[in-house]
């Protein structure tokens, strides 16, 4: 009897920051998209890690103002345009 690999789709995830009154977002490391864990994975929804990320986000960066945002890709080193299959945005800054 052969045992059964679980398996998923892989994501890649990538942090922007827009400061408050600034037009637009800028990625916040200068390294690409990071992969986001298999353990998030095999736990919860891609939706789920990325709603996690942003609240720890926020509690950590609690003294800037502006928008954290996670985009949320399928390919580890996106081509520029492509759109990411998730994207979710919260507010910095706001007591």
């Amino acid at each position: 009897m052969r045992v059964r690999r679980q398996s998923w789709q892989s994501y890649w995830y990538e942090l922007r920051f827009r400061p408050e009154g600034d037009p637009s977002f800028a990625p916040m490391s200068p390294d690409g998209p990071r992969r986001v864990p298999d353990e998030s994975l095999a736990l919860g929804t891609v939706g789920e890690f990325a709603e996690g990320l942003l609240a720890a986000g926020a509690d950590e960066l609690d003294d800037l103002r502006g928008e954290l945002r996670v985009l949320v890709y399928t390919e580890a080193a996106p081509a520029p345009g492509t759109e990411p299959v998730l994207v979710r945005t919260v507010e910095l800054g706001r007591h």
